[in-house]
């Protein structure tokens, strides 16, 4: 009688289309670390990371159906910098718009670290600009650099993956101070939705 296979557990494939080193460095080390069973986590870093240029990537790669979820992971500063046209900034600005289309946001103001400062504390509503946000952040994780020499060197997920539970907590409570708010400048964070996605599918 030939042996019953075992049930193989049904891999998930998730993009994250990313605008960064350093959140593409983030993203790697959780992969590495976790070891998902069920989920397989690929951070992309397109060659022209304008946010036009990311979200196309992003609708290329969602049609080609290999990947079961599509999530693009950007500073929402460039939405002010960047010769963006009005069309992709209504669709930003409308996630829900965009989810219809395979494509979920990971957003923060002023910078992707206010991930990593929300391990720790609730931001400041707003900051200068990024250089005074890390400085911030520095006060929590010493010397913290944006640099990829020092991500390369310091395991920045493995040294916060224990506060994880306080950083969802916190990007929670920064979610309800902005409600009712329109101002393009506030700290705000919803990464922690990627988190929550990231940790229901490797559980499954």
């Amino acid at each position: 009688m030939a042996r019953a296979k075992k049930n193989k557990p049904v891999k998930n494939n998730l993009l994250l289309v990313v605008e960064g080193t350093t959140e593409k460095i983030y993203f790697e080390r959780l992969k590495g670390l976790e070891k998902y069973t069920t989920l397989i986590i690929k951070p992309a870093l397109p060659k022209h990371s304008n946010l036009q240029s990311l979200l196309d990537y992003a609708k290329k790669e969602q049609k080609t159906s290999v990947y079961d979820y599509v999530w693009l992971v950007f500073d929402r500063d460039v939405l002010l910098t960047q010769n963006l046209p009005k069309s992709t900034i209504d669709l930003i600005n409308n996630p829900e718009k965009l989810k219809k289309q395979g494509i979920e946001i990971a957003d923060s103001m002023p910078c992707f670290e206010i991930w990593f400062l929300l391990h720790y504390c609730l931001p400041k509503q707003t900051y200068q600009n990024q250089n005074k946000f890390i400085e911030e952040l520095c006060k929590h994780i010493p010397n913290y650099c944006k640099k990829q020499k020092w991500l390369d060197k310091n395991d920045i997920y493995a040294m916060l993956k224990d506060k994880i539970d306080i950083a969802l907590e916190n990007a929670e409570k920064l979610r309800v101070r902005n409600k009712n708010t329109d101002s393009s400048d506030y700290s705000m964070c919803n990464v922690d939705l990627l988190i929550n996605e990231i940790q229901k599918l490797g559980k499954k």
